[in-house]
């Protein structure tokens, strides 16, 4: 088992979305919008490479089944939008090796960094975050 890595987060931005009922998102996964932008409310789930929004702040359950309260209804994540922000790696991924760094990030189907060539490139703003 690999030891834990440890280190700094600095975030410049965050903004509030809401996540859907049923769905989960786990803290530090890249996240995307489920509809076009300008769709109400904002929905995200965990991004699968393509055009993301930010990093998810904290893990938010699938709140399945449903316990009734308002907390199901309205559930609201905090994402980070920009600065130097700490991403979830898939176990095993060899993320960054020598030849990675300055590489585009690509993640999984869970919003998780992958090694270079291993899964979908990310764009934020139509930028790619390296």
């Amino acid at each position: 088992m690999a030891a834990p890595c440890f280190g700094r987060q600095y975030i410049r931005f965050a903004e509030t979305f809401q996540v859907a009922q049923g769905t989960a998102v786990n803290e530090f996964r890249v996240v995307e919008l489920t509809a076009a932008p300008g769709t109400v409310p904002l929905l995200v789930q965990q991004s699968n490479g393509g055009e993301s929004v930010g990093v998810a702040q904290f893990t938010m359950n699938d709140n399945v089944p449903a316990t009734g309260f308002a907390t199901d209804e309205t559930r609201m994540l905090t994402v980070a939008t920009s600065g130097l922000l700490l991403i979830s790696a898939e176990a095993g991924a060899n993320v960054p090796v020598a030849g990675d760094i300055g590489t585009a990030l690509e993640v999984n189907a869970n919003g998780q960094a992958v090694t270079n060539g291993a899964g979908a490139a990310v764009t934020v703003n139509g930028t790619t975050p390296i």
